[in-house]
């Protein structure tokens, strides 16, 4: 059972060589693979999901910045060590207009700042995965940092 979810078989063929390399670091050669592929289906499974998990985990440690958008409003969150911090724009007329100058936005009063920051109850990793399932995207961090330069 992966702690994250199984690569899909597009995903794992873009990471084709770095899952060879899994496989011989972790003493199966092309051969093997094969057998284990066509003789025991669950172990396979086990593999690829072990290798989808190390993939995972990778990324999500990497990962500082998520951005979730709605048609009213934009929630950025910066993942630190020990919590997370969300800074936001909402719309209170229902749609939100991000356009380049974020101060305009701000003097309105057709929108408003929302901030908050929430400890983790879970590995700071499977909380970013799960915000991720939720429709949250990684981001580089400009958003999050404009907005929390405003507030």
């Amino acid at each position: 059972m992966p702690k994250y979810r199984h690569l899909t078989t597009a995903e794992l063929q873009e990471l084709r060589q770095e899952f060879v390399n899994y496989l011989v670091v972790n003493g199966i050669d092309a051969d093997e693979w094969s057998k284990i592929q066509t003789l025991d289906t669950e172990k396979a499974t086990e593999i690829t999901a072990l290798f989808s998990d190390v993939v995972f985990e990778k990324v999500l440690r990497q990962t500082q910045y998520l951005r979730f958008t709605a048609l009213d409003s934009v929630h950025c969150f910066h993942y630190q060590t020990d919590a997370a911090v969300m800074v936001g724009l909402r719309s209170k007329t229902g749609t939100l207009t991000l356009d380049a100058d974020l101060t305009a936005n701000l003097k309105s009063s057709d929108y408003e700042i929302i901030r908050g920051t929430k400890s983790y109850t879970q590995q700071r990793e499977i909380e970013l995965f799960k915000m991720t399932l939720k429709g949250a995207e990684m981001s580089d961090g400009e958003l999050y940092k404009q907005l929390s330069m405003l507030v």
